[in-house]
Formats: structure tokens, sequence, C-alpha cells
């Protein structure tokens, strides 16, 4: 920051007027008790505009933040003059600010939407701005960039290797995917990948590219398509998972890019440590590769650039632009008035009364303050996001804004009934999302169906839902933002209170760029410390500590680790040194050494001396070094101690895996997942899960739909003699599918198939692991190859499996897929309504993207 900024900053009747209306904004948004505030005198404008006009070169966040807070201000002002409102106008346009510019516009006619018919000598000035931030596209086009947007692009222009970090309201998501599109609309051949943390952002940034792209340019999601060696320009949207599976079965896949979308997630445990195996292996197979990495609101954004690597173009940037301002507020119960409730901003660290709300009844216990709060505050209007600890507590929340919203406030639209049709077909009956949507409210955690929830955040983006109530699932990349957040002891996990990053990443999503000029973050009950241990203040970046790194700097942990006899993780043994340890071991097998490794921070004493310990226990191994690469995460000695066990027993081709279609297919997975809990880990500790855990697996690979599998539980509990919740039972069935049969089944039963194949090759038997692959039909829920590409081409498993029996050919192409979708009438079908309009939806966005082709 300049000396000239910080003197205006500091100027004590500038800052009286950023906190009057700061204070003002939030009492416009919230419906306060008559009298329990003071009116505000109205600002003077003039000063401030002149003070903000000094700031508008300055690419601080504070400075940033005060442009913005004056300009949307005076926009917003029923006092401020039309000259006064032009000159807002003009600061807007001077930080890159066009979607603020088009929402003050679309809310009072009268503001100007453009700087040439503003009569200030600041205009030449500001056309000048806007001409050094715009970034132009190859085929000629011109976005009109902010200041962050346009740094990364001029980076990733000049450099080999960036890594930016911004606020998550700055606009990385768009302008990286523009400058994606440029990079695949440009040479050929080229092939481009994107890491997502989830499956859920997988499905929304595929969808983003298949809507801008023609059909010549690829765009997969899965390491099973196919058609991936089809095509000369193409572009991999994938998690770490499912990249490290890619580089598994193409061997001579090179990518020209790879971008890492929340670069902050190498973080975090064993997938922080997967995603920089993936990127190490990339390296190994091009060290030309270009890297890019994105992140929020992270302090050293640098440290993702590898300095021992010998690649000399890479720069890093911290960007500060502020495109939406957050006002976070406390909410506290009134002293001897339960229903009433004081709200004070957070205004450069200190607390400002901004007045009092009344709910529409006492809260009946903690867990309803939050719910009632929120519709005290939200009342009708849209985009209102509420945070809930769970799955189970986003429904209670859901249900109480539900009962306090009342019948009268049901929203009559094709689309919610659309929603509310969709929710049953693709869970169940009983599921309450059916039930709440009618008022236009909704949740959304990680265990529901990817589909359903892209459903949801659709009519959430669209108003028509107005309360969503999230779990942290917000945390994984999740481009939802909102007007409102409500909160209350937030934590990730089920016990650890949510740490201040995380915390300000959720808090990002407040304030909804272009939609609205501010967010609001409402923190309820702060003033009980067991609910707040650290009350949020001044946001505050964070550093990056690459979980590879954290994990391999204990030194004497892995080698003590290694010793022991790497052991499959449990209570006493880490997960993160049991992953470390494959992914040392697999590149210790291969190069016999560890040179040249990606992205650990370690002295080269500490490296020699890990890889004197592989050194003492690797010659040891037997298990094939392919089978330790392929199978990430997993202790190469457990696999060698499975190897072991199988060929004690002597018959390895009664061990194989079966068909799920096999009739005896229940009793041989019960086996495998035996012998997976007794050597190699994962969660089928007790014989009675085992078998549940078995029948779950199996019907979830033939294909069978989610209602059925939830009922096929409900009649087993009673069976047992138990009570059933359908709530919690079919909460408990999703989570079930998400946890077990899509993630923690195919890492483990992938590997024990692998393992038993090499035991029948010692023995002199021949086993086809290719004829069951295991990992794809588990984390898809499909038993086809056909199966897998309608999927591929954007199908959801339900609408699949809706179809599958009109289809019979077991093996076809993603392309003879979407010829079917195409000339397949569907009114000559009996089929679910949702699955109808899905085949409808997806035969319309082919239709596209042959449209531009042509």
């Amino acid at each position: 920051m300049s000396e000239f900024s910080d003197r205006v900053l500091a100027l004590s009747r500038f800052r009286a007027g950023l906190e009057q209306i700061a204070v003002s904004s939030v009492r416009a948004d919230v419906p306060l008790v008559e009298d329990s505030a003071s009116p505000a005198p109205e600002p003077d404008w003039a000063f401030l505009l002149v003070c903000a006009s000094a700031l508008t070169g300055e690419m601080n966040e504070v400075a940033q933040d005060a442009v913005l807070r004056v300009a949307q201000g005076c926009l917003r002002s029923r006092q401020s003059t039309d000259e006064q409102r032009a000159a807002a106008v003009l600061l807007l346009d001077r930080v890159g600010n066009q979607p603020a510019i088009a929402l003050a516009r679309d809310r009072d006619e009268s503001i100007p939407t453009s700087i040439e018919a503003n009569s200030s000598a600041l205009v030449l000035d500001a056309l000048g701005r806007r001409a050094e931030l715009a970034v132009t596209l190859p085929n000629g086009a011109v976005i009109d960039a902010n200041p962050f947007q346009k740094a990364f692009w001029e980076l990733a222009s000049a450099n080999d290797w960036v890594s930016v970090s911004a606020p998550t309201s700055a606009g990385k998501s768009y302008i990286i995917c523009e400058w994606m599109l440029a990079e695949l609309r440009g040479a050929s051949p080229v092939s481009l990948v994107y890491i997502a943390p989830t499956r859920a952002l997988v499905e929304e940034v595929s969808e983003v590219f298949r809507s801008k792209l023609d059909d010549s340019v690829g765009v997969h999601t899965l390491p099973w398509d196919p058609e991936i060696v089809r095509f000369e320009r193409q572009v991999f949207v994938l998690t770490q998972e499912r990249l490290h599976l890619l580089h598994h079965r193409l061997p001579q896949f090179k990518p020209s890019v790879i971008f890492v979308d929340e670069a902050q997630k190498i973080s975090d445990g064993t997938r922080g440590i997967l995603l920089t195996q993936v990127l190490d292996e990339a390296l190994r197979r091009d060290p030309t590769i270009r890297l890019v990495f994105a992140s929020p609101l992270s302090a050293n954004p640098g440290v993702l650039l590898d300095p021992t690597s010998s690649q000399e173009r890479k720069a890093a940037l911290v960007g500060e632009t502020v495109t939406v301002n957050q006002n976070l507020v406390f909410v506290n119960q009134v002293p001897r008035k339960p229903r009433r409730y004081a709200l004070s901003l957070v205004y450069d660290g200190e607390e400002r009364e901004v007045g009092e709300i009344e709910l529409p009844l006492a809260p009946c216990g903690v867990r309803q303050k939050v719910p009632l709060i929120a519709v005290a505050i939200g009342g009708v209007s849209t985009g209102n996001l509420v945070f809930a600890n769970g799955p189970a507590e986003a429904e209670t929340y859901a249900r109480t804004i539900f009962d306090a919203l009342g019948e009268d406030l049901a929203i009559e639209s094709d689309a919610i009934h659309e929603l509310v049709d969709f929710s049953k077909g693709i869970v169940h009956e009983r599921f309450q999302l059916a039930e709440f949507a009618k008022r236009g409210i909704a949740f959304h955690y990680g265990d529901m169906p990817l589909v359903l929830k892209a459903k949801v955040e659709e009519l959430f983006k669209r108003g028509e839902i107005r309360y969503l109530v999230c779990t942290s699932t917000l945390l994984e990349g999740v481009n939802l933002p909102c007007r409102n957040l409500f909160l209350r002891a937030p934590r990730k996990g089920k016990k650890t209170h949510m740490p201040m990053p995380d915390f300000w990443n959720l808090a990002g999503r407040a304030g909804r760029w272009g939609k609205e000029f501010q967010g609001n973050v409402f923190c309820v009950d702060t003033l009980d410390t067991k609910a707040w241990p650290e009350k949020p203040g001044r946001r505050e970046r964070s550093s990056i500590v690459p979980a590879a790194t954290a994990t391999l700097s204990d030194v004497a942990s892995v080698i003590e680790y290694i010793d022991r006899g790497a052991c499959k993780a449990g209570r006493n043994t880490s997960p993160e040194l049991e992953s470390a340890f494959n992914w040392l071991a697999g590149r210790f097998m291969s190069d016999g050494n560890l040179i040249g490794i990606h992205g650990v921070a370690i002295k080269a004493d500490d490296t020699n001396r890990i890889t004197e310990a592989l050194g003492r226990v690797v010659p040891t191994l037997r298990i094939d070094p392919a089978l330790v690469k392929k199978h990430a995460g997993i202790s190469p000695m457990s696999m060698q101690r499975l190897l072991d066990a199988v060929l004690e027993n002597g018959h390895p081709e009664e061990l194989a895996l079966v068909p799920p279609t096999s009739d005896d297919a229940f009793n041989e997975y019960k086996t495998a997942l035996d012998y997976v809990a007794e050597y190699l880990g994962g969660s089928f500790e007790s014989e009675s899960r085992r078998w549940s855990l078995a029948r779950l697996i199996v019907h979830w690979m033939r294909g069978v739909p989610l209602n059925v599998i939830i009922d096929n539980r409900a009649r087993w509990k009673r069976s047992q003699s138990q009570e059933v919740s359908y709530p919690r039972l079919i909460r408990e069935v999703m989570a079930d599918v998400e946890d077990i049969a899509r993630f923690e089944a195919p890492r483990y039963l992938s590997c024990y198939a692998d393992v038993v194949a090499q035991a029948a090759r010692e023995l002199g038997w021949q086993i086809n692991v290719d004829s069951v692959d295991i990992e794809m039909m588990l984390e898809l829920g499909v038993p086809r190859p056909t199966d897998m590409s309608f999927i591929s081409i954007g199908l959801s498993r339900a609408t699949t499996r809706a179809i599958a029996e009109f289809v019979l050919d077991p093996a076809l192409s993603p392309a003879a897929c979407a010829a079917w979708i195409e000339n397949v009438d569907v009114e000559q079908l009996e089929l679910p309504a949702f699955a109808a309009r899905e085949i409808k939806v997806q035969r319309q966005r082919l239709s596209e993207r042959r449209w531009r082709a042509d």
C-alpha cells in the first residue's frame, strides 16, 4: 500500500463515513424492530467519493473494500444526487467491476450504464483504466476483467508454473476457465487437466466446458472413457483419484497443462498426499508440463511452486481484488427477552450496534436458534444459506424453517414440482427434501446423489429455493454464492471446531457478484465461548502446508512406521503415514531412489534417512511394483501380507471376484471383505457390518435403484425387530453408498483383486482381472460399459439404469450412446418423468454442441 493511500485511509472523517455506510447497509438488509436503532445521518457523499477516487489504483484488499463501500453505498442511497451516483459508477468502472454497474442499473434506471454518458473529467481516465484491464481472447473477443483477472491472465501467459490466491468472489473460476478455453481453441493437439476436489465440482465444471465447446473437443470426466484417445483437443475434469487411475490406465498420458482448483486442499490428509503424488507422476512423465494452482485467501501460494524444481518461468500472485462487500454480524439474545436478538456489525475489528430483530417464536433449544433467526431476517427473500453441522442437523434446520414459514408461503412453480418429483425418483418417496421444497426450502450435503445436489444448486441460484441448508460441502469449492449466511458453532468434521481459515472460506460465499451489492454473515451466539472458542474478527489469510511435507517432516515417525512393518492405518497409525509410505515405496521400487520428488520441502539429510529405511524393507517385498503404484494409499507391506495369506490358502481362483450379477456374489464379496478387513484396512470391522456392506456393494454394482436399496434395508431392520426412522435410514444408506460403495470399496477391492491375481499367477493359475472392472462398477454404480458411456456424456445413474432395459448392447461407446439419445422417441418408452426430462435436456445439449461445431 502506498504512503498516500495510507494517509487517505487514516483520515478519521473518512473512516467514520465508511463505518456509517457499513452499519446503514446492514440495517437496510434486516427487518429491525421499530425504534431499536436510531436513524443515521446521510453520509457526506462528496467527501467520501473524493477519498475513494484516490484509492482506485490501490490493489490491496482494504483500499478495494473502501472504494466498493463508497460506490455501492452511494448508488443505493435515496438522497445522493445524480452527479454523485454518476461518480460512483466511475469508481466501479475504475476498479473493473462491471457486474456491479449492471446491477445498479437494473435496480435504478436513472443510473447511467455507460461512463461515456458521464460529464466528469475522470471519464477519460476511467476509459483508459478499462482498456488496461481488458483481456483480448485469441478469437478477438474482449473480456472486461477486474485487476486480479487481468494479472492472472498475464502471469499464466508468461509463465509455465503459476499459483494464485484471491477472495472467493474475485472471479477466479471464470477467468481460469476462459484461459483454458483459449488454450483449447488455439494450438492442436492439446490436452488439459482440471483437478477438482470433489465429484460434484467435476460435474459442474465439465458442464461449463461442454456448454462452451463444440463436439470436436473432448470433455472427459471418467478415466474409463474409451474415446479418450479419439480427440486431438481435449480437457479432462477429474478428481485426483480419477487422475491417478487415468495415469495407470494410460501409461503414455502426458497432458499439456494441469490446473488445480481449491489448491489449499493439498493440505488435507491422505487426499492431499495423493494430489502431490499425481502431480509428481505427471512431472516424471513430462518435466515441461505447465502447472496452475488457485486457492482462496492463501497467504503463501508460492509454496506450491516447488522451489527445488528446475522450472525457471514461475510466478505467484496474492490477489486482493474485492468485488462484493461482506458484513460480519454477531447475533445474540437480548437479556430476559428470548424472542429478541441484538445485532452488531464487526467493523475494523470492533463491534458496532445495528439494532434488534424479533423471532416468530421463542427457540426451544439451541437447534432452533439458527433456523428461526434465518426466517426472522430472510423472510420471503431468496439467497439465504444456512450452515449445519452434519446431514441430520441440516434436515432438522430445514424442518424448522419449513414449519416457521407456514403453508401460506408454498411455492407453485414447474421447477419446484420437478424437484419434488426428481427427489422422490432419485432417492425415495419419503425423502424429506420433496416435502420441504414445496415452500422453497432445501438441504444439501455430501452423501446426496450428485444429480440431485446439482438440481438444488441450480434452483437456489435461480431464486426458486429461498433457503438452502448446507453442511461443510460448501468448503469443497461448490460455486454457491448467497445473500445471507447463517451459522452457529461451526465444526469441521464431527467434533473439531472449524478453523478460522475454513470459516473465512465458508464466509466467502456471502455476496453474489452481479446480483447483490453485499453479503451478510450472521454468527449466532458469539457470547457463548463453547460455541465460539475463537470469535471471527478481521479476515486473515492462512498458510498452505502440503500434507506430504507435514507428514514427511516428522522423519522419526516415518522411519519408525516403516521399521515396525508399515501396518494398515488404525488407532495407532495415521492414514497419512500409510499414504506417504505407499508413494515413496512405489517411487523407490521403480527408480531406486527419491531424487527429484515433487512438492515435498524436506532436508536432503532427511530424504536420505527415509531412503535408507526404504532400502531395508523394499527388497523383502515380492508384490508387483506396478500394483504398489496403482493402489495409492495402501501399504505395500499390507499387500504383501495379503499375498502371503492368499498363497497359503492355495486356491486363489476361489477368491477371485465374480461379476455382481452372479448368484453367489453376496457370499463372494463378503469373503473378499473379510480378507480386506484383516490385511488391508478400511471401515469393515465387524462381521455383521461386512454382511450388510457386501449386499449393498453388490446391489449398487448391479444398478439397483437407491429407493430399492433403502426399502431392502428397512425390511431387514424390521426383520431384526429394529425401529425404522426413514429420515435416519435414508441418510445411513446414502452415507454407505458414498463412503463405502463409491470410495472405500473400489479402493480396497481393486487392490484385493490384483493381489489375488498375482497369487494365482505364482501358483500357475490365470485370472482375468479386467473382466470385472470393480472400480468403474463401484464408483458409478452400474454393471456395464454401456452404462458408463451414458454417464460419461452427462446422464445420471438413475436415468441410465431406467433406460437399461431398452439398450441391450453391453458395450456401446459414448458416441453410440449420444446417437441413441438423439434418435430415441422418449414418448414410446415407459420411463419415470424425471428420466424422460433428463434425456430431453441432454438431447438439447448434444444438439447445441454439434451446432457450435457447424
